[in-house]
Protein backbone atom coordinates (compact mmCIF):
# COMPACT_ATOMS: atom_id res chain seq x y z
CA UNK A 1 0.00 0.00 0.00
CA UNK A 2 1.35 3.54 -0.05
CA UNK A 3 0.93 6.61 2.03
CA UNK A 4 -1.89 9.13 1.78
CA UNK A 5 -0.43 11.94 -0.33
CA UNK A 6 -2.75 14.35 1.50
CA UNK A 7 -1.46 13.26 4.93
CA UNK A 8 -1.91 15.90 7.61
CA UNK A 9 1.00 17.22 9.69
CA UNK A 10 1.73 14.81 12.51
CA UNK A 11 0.71 11.72 10.52
CA UNK A 12 3.03 8.76 11.10
CA UNK A 13 4.48 6.96 8.08
CA UNK A 14 6.97 4.15 7.73
CA UNK A 15 9.89 4.12 5.32
CA UNK A 16 9.40 0.64 3.87
CA UNK A 17 9.80 0.93 0.11
CA UNK A 18 13.47 1.89 -0.43
CA UNK A 19 13.54 0.50 -3.99
CA UNK A 20 10.67 2.71 -5.19
CA UNK A 21 11.24 6.08 -6.82
CA UNK A 22 14.09 7.26 -8.99
CA UNK A 23 17.80 6.63 -8.37
CA UNK A 24 18.24 10.10 -6.85
CA UNK A 25 15.26 9.44 -4.51
CA UNK A 26 16.91 6.23 -3.36
CA UNK A 27 20.26 7.97 -2.82
CA UNK A 28 18.67 10.68 -0.66
CA UNK A 29 16.90 8.07 1.44
CA UNK A 30 20.10 6.12 1.99
CA UNK A 31 21.69 9.30 3.36
CA UNK A 32 18.88 10.24 5.75
CA UNK A 33 16.46 7.38 6.49
CA UNK A 34 16.40 3.89 7.98
CA UNK A 35 14.24 1.15 6.45
CA UNK A 36 11.43 0.18 8.80
CA UNK A 37 11.70 3.41 10.81
CA UNK A 38 8.60 5.45 11.59
CA UNK A 39 8.66 9.15 10.65
CA UNK A 40 6.33 12.10 11.20
CA UNK A 41 4.93 14.05 8.25
CA UNK A 42 5.61 17.78 8.39
CA UNK A 43 3.82 18.45 5.09
CA UNK A 44 3.26 17.09 1.60
CA UNK A 45 3.53 18.92 -1.70
CA UNK A 46 1.35 17.17 -4.29
CA UNK A 47 2.46 17.62 -7.91
CA UNK A 48 0.98 16.18 -11.10
CA UNK A 49 3.36 13.19 -11.30
CA UNK A 50 4.78 12.81 -7.78
CA UNK A 51 4.42 14.00 -4.19
CA UNK A 52 7.16 15.43 -1.99
CA UNK A 53 7.02 14.43 1.67
CA UNK A 54 8.72 16.61 4.27
CA UNK A 55 9.48 14.88 7.57
CA UNK A 56 9.85 16.47 11.00
CA UNK A 57 12.83 14.24 11.74
CA UNK A 58 14.77 15.40 8.65
CA UNK A 59 14.37 19.17 8.34
CA UNK A 60 14.96 20.77 4.94
CA UNK A 61 14.91 17.55 2.89
CA UNK A 62 11.97 16.21 0.87
CA UNK A 63 11.39 12.61 -0.13
CA UNK A 64 9.23 10.85 -2.72
CA UNK A 65 5.94 9.60 -1.23
CA UNK A 66 6.20 6.24 -3.05
CA UNK A 67 8.85 5.23 -0.54
CA UNK A 68 6.48 5.34 2.45
CA UNK A 69 3.37 3.59 3.77
CA UNK A 70 0.77 4.83 6.24
CA UNK A 71 1.07 3.57 9.77
CA UNK A 72 -2.12 1.85 10.82
CA UNK A 73 -3.33 2.89 14.23
CA UNK A 74 -4.18 -0.09 16.43
CA UNK A 75 -7.89 -0.54 16.98
CA UNK A 76 -9.06 0.15 20.53
CA UNK A 77 -9.69 -2.93 22.63
CA UNK A 78 -13.32 -3.99 22.71
CA UNK A 79 -15.10 -4.57 25.96
CA UNK A 80 -17.18 -7.74 25.71
CA UNK A 81 -20.77 -7.64 26.87
CA UNK A 82 -21.36 -3.96 26.24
Amino acid sequence: MGMDIYAQPGTKVIFDNPKNGYAYDQADCRKHLTVGQIYTVERTDVHSAYTDVWLQEVPGVSFNSVMFSDMCEPEPARTEGR
